[in-house]
């Protein structure tokens, strides 16, 4: 009886943890895709009109990104978006963790 109760609370442990990290990493995936796509249709949009919607983005899709950690870069036609946060995740009760997100675009 003992070692199910303890399988259990080690089940529940791994779920709660998978849950918290994977709802995170998806927002991160969902979050990167807008940027990239940003970037691919940036067409003669200004730099800081690139930064706000990126910084819309963020606050659409509840990432904690900073305006300066945003980076704007063109060469050519080509325009390259990096972003960088970093966000804290529940793994356990009472236990976060900090995991950076990294966004390099082109």
């Amino acid at each position: 009886m003992f070692k199910k109760l303890i399988s259990l609370a080690i089940f529940l442990a791994l779920a709660y943890a998978t849950v918290n990290a994977g709802t995170v990493y998806i927002r991160y995936q969902q979050f990167k895709d807008a940027v990239r796509e940003t970037a691919l249709f940036a067409g003669t949009k200004s730099d800081d009109q690139l930064k706000a919607r990126v910084m819309e983005l963020a606050q659409r899709d509840n990432v904690p990104l900073d305006p300066e950690y945003v980076h704007i870069e063109r060469v050519a036609d080509r325009v390259t978006i990096t972003a960088s946060y970093v966000e804290m995740i529940k793994l356990l009760p009472g236990y976060e963790r900090q995991w950076q997100f990294d966004i390099v675009t082109r």
